[in-house]
């Protein structure tokens, strides 16, 4: 038993660690540095060396954001010294990838933009194709599928227009890829087979293979049938790889078929397939792996990704069935996050000193550590305004100051000129009166005042120049300044942006671990005719689950409500599932009630409840066994009832007022109780978590609270299933209105009508 525990623990941390990274095939050879690259003359191909470089850093320090963006620069600088558009265009598209990959969306959109505009001027069309692709896939990376929607198909029509078949055909992948990420797999296997189709004319070796396995994706659900599918186009793409001697997408196309086998527990085949793909990636891990050309296809086709993918489920597979140890396992585990998952701790430390450098600078920042990661990057790009705002009033001041220099300089000259008027005005009369004193009087009266006035109009314009100099001075300081400040705050916005979305990242691959832990409805149905399940959790992830399965001709119907919710929740809701499967798969227990004392018990094993006083991890529990003869049911319960609904009038059997698991009082815990229900016809059952009732909301937001979702259930019992949960559903959406969900949502309705 503990070894299962332990099992399961290490599963699901590894899985949630294995993140995904971008990056694409790049033609330079992967020993060539910087150094060498910086020798060779100015040239169209240096500039390629560069950008190729700028990504290949990328890829090796995903977290290293100055390193990428300088070469990027460099390589702009050469091209644009070169004057050669080709040049410009290929390194301006390059730095847009960069911020692409560093989450910063609005600045590499803008960037695509230009180097589209540009390809567009000298009448490229091979350029315009690459570069709308790209910034269809930016557009995607950034979750705005129509925008890449359009794009895509921009692409697609000047691919025709021009006659580039193969172009053609990498357009309509990445229209394919886009609908399936989109969830429309009927739409993205049309897209498949058009590509499929023109690939096979044309001999296009790599497309067809990337098309057979769109088709497995397209086809790869919830219904049997459709995974045969899916399972039919895989092997098919898997042996057109090895017949055209394409081992990189033949180990992608091992990949997904193991995640199928998984899917239908066949463990033996689905590691069968994991090692092959392991084996085979690791032989990518320092070359490249695909054309320039499909540079756009990278996400559904990354190496990294896929070789996680491969060495995570292979190591785990291998743990659970025994062939490695615990201390092996742990092992496998550091080597793969050397590879895929550690943080960059300097790049966090860089983060950290840039943020105490602004508090020590700037009061109003000295809250910063109280804040949250997206307050705290709103609060610094608001700064970053002001500064700007500041620079621009301090450029005002300048330009004013300016403006008072020329207008003193102007008034002096027309005084000047004036005064020149006078002179020669005296001078006539001092000639035609020839009073020499007083022509010399006057001299000297005139030259008095013109030296007077040239001395006071020096005097201003002197005084005009230190101000004007002390202001240059100042704004050139200040600019310095905020100029040094602004990059540290892009520098650190960036950063927060790229947290975020790794955090999402690793959520949204827990929310698929614990997806593909529910029981699948197919499943569901072959045991019960009718039924529905209500499933809303508050987060991505969700802290209450359902269990569904048979053991001993008897049936066996769970919802579970584990403490807390979002993470934490989801962790113990998977540690709940595993603990299912061993107490009454492996071990064979179907009473109810000892269902819940053996889960029970290991939980307090597993984290040490008897020995830890702030461990009270645990769950509230609803369970039915169904037997063979469908006359009566039994049920035990932890804090959740039971429902019937018997002709119209709702009958409450309750749970015992314990937890299961975090019991922390053993000597005086409660027995779990079971009792035997007799079934009368169109009887129907509900077991639920607390997340419905306990919503607040309606005219008074106020709690929807038990009695009324009692009344619910009388009003609805007599309507089909799927009309019960759409009604829920309506009803909980209109109760809620405006107001956040607070907790997890789970009923599961069911009735024993033949």
């Amino acid at each position: 038993m503990h070894s299962t525990i332990k099992t399961f623990i290490a599963i699901t941390i590894h899985l949630f660690l294995c993140l995904t990274f971008n990056s694409f095939a790049l033609d330079i050879d992967d020993k060539t540095t910087l150094k060498e690259i910086e020798k060779l003359e100015d040239s169209p191909h240096k500039v390629s060396q560069l950008s190729q470089l700028a990504l290949r850093y990328q890829i090796n320090a995903p977290h290293q954001h100055s390193m990428p963006i300088s070469i990027a620069n460099k390589a702009i600088k050469i091209a644009k010294k070169l004057r050669n558009n080709t040049a410009i265009i290929e390194a301006t598209n390059t730095k847009a990838i960069v911020f692409r990959n560093f989450s910063t969306f609005e600045e590499a959109i803008q960037l695509h933009q230009e180097a589209l505009e540009l390809a567009k001027k000298i009448k490229s069309d091979a350029l315009t194709i690459e570069i709308l692709l790209d910034l269809g896939s930016t557009y995607n990376a950034e979750n705005n599928h129509e925008k890449a929607d359009e794009l895509y198909k921009s692409a697609r029509s000047l691919s025709k227009l021009s006659m580039d078949f193969e172009m053609e055909c990498i357009s309509i992948l990445n229209l394919g890829f886009l609908e399936l990420e989109k969830g429309e797999n009927s739409t993205a296997g049309s897209y498949f087979s058009v590509s499929k189709k023109i690939s096979t004319k044309y001999k296009y070796k790599e497309i067809y293979i990337m098309s057979e396995m769109g088709l497995g994706k397209a086809n790869y659900t919830n219904s049997t049938k459709q995974r045969k599918k899916a399972k039919t186009y895989l092997l098919g793409a898997v042996s057109a790889s090895k017949s055209r001697k394409k081992p990189y997408l033949e180990a992608i196309g091992k990949v997904t078929l193991g995640r199928v086998y998984l899917r239908e527990n066949n463990l033996s085949k689905a590691n069968t397939y994991f090692v092959s793909a392991a084996n085979i990636l690791e032989k990518f891990k320092n070359t490249t792996y695909l054309k320039k050309r499909y540079r756009s296809l990278d996400e559904p086709f990354n190496f990294k990704s896929n070789y996680a993918d491969a060495l995570s489920y292979k190591n785990s597979l291998r743990y659970y069935r025994g062939e490695i140890s615990q201390s092996q396992y742990n092992r496998a585990v550091k080597e793969e996050l050397a590879l895929f998952g550690n943080p960059d701790q300097e790049e966090l430390e860089h983060l950290r000193n840039a943020l105490q450098e602004l508090k020590q600078h700037y009061t109003f920042l000295d809250s910063i550590n109280q804040l949250d990661e997206e307050a705290a990057a709103v609060l610094l790009k608001t700064y970053l305004d002001q500064q700007k705002t500041k620079l621009n009033n301090l450029e005002g001041d300048r330009s004013y100051l300016k403006n008072l220099l020329e207008e003193t300089e102007k008034q002096a000259e027309e005084k000047i000129e004036l005064l020149e008027r006078k002179n020669e005005l005296q001078g006539v009369f001092i000639e035609k009166q020839k009073w020499a004193s007083l022509s010399l009087a006057l001299l000297v009266i005139f030259i008095a005042s013109v030296g007077f006035f040239q001395f006071r109009i020096a005097t201003n314009k002197k005084k005009a120049n230190r101000e004007l100099e002390k202001q240059n001075v100042k704004i050139s300081e200040q600019n310095i300044e905020i100029s040094v400040a602004a990059d540290k705050l892009k520098d650190a916005l960036t950063s927060l942006q790229y947290q975020n979305k790794k955090t999402e990242e690793s959520i949204q691959a827990g929310w698929k671990i614990q997806n593909a832990m529910l029981p699948d409805p197919s499943y569901i149905t072959n045991l019960i005719d009718h039924y529905f399940v209500l499933y809303k959790p508050r987060d991505i992830v969700s802290g209450d689950f359902y269990w569904v399965g048979k053991k001993k001709k008897h049936i066996i119907i769970a919802a579970l409500d584990c403490t807390g919710h979002g993470i934490p929740g989801a962790f113990m809701s998977m540690m709940g599932n595993t603990l299912f499967n061993q107490v009454v798969n492996i071990e064979g227990e179907i009473s109810p009630d000892k269902i819940l004392m053996k889960i029970d018990r290991y939980i307090a094993e597993a984290l040490h409840q008897n020995k830890n006083t702030h461990s009270r991890e645990g769950m509230d529990a609803s369970i039915v066994v169904i037997p063979p003869e469908k006359n009566e049911i039994e049920y035990a319960g932890a804090k959740n009832p039971l429902v019937i609904v018997r002709e119209g009038v709702a009958q409450i059997h309750k749970g015992v007022n314990r937890h299961v698991g975090g019991n922390l009082m053993k000597g005086k815990q409660i027995q779990f109780i079971k009792h035997a229900i007799p079934v009368e016809e169109n009887d129907t059952f509900y077991i639920y978590s607390d997340g419905f009732q306990d919503q607040f909301g309606g005219p008074e937001n106020k709690k929807f609270m038990r009695k009324k979702l009692l009344e619910v259930f009388q009003s609805i019992s007599n309507l089909s299933m799927e009309e019960q949960k759409a009604y829920l559903e309506n009803l909980f959406d209109q109760w809620k209105g405006n107001n956040k969900q607070l907790d997890d949502i789970l009923i599961l309705g069911f009735n024993l009508q033949a």
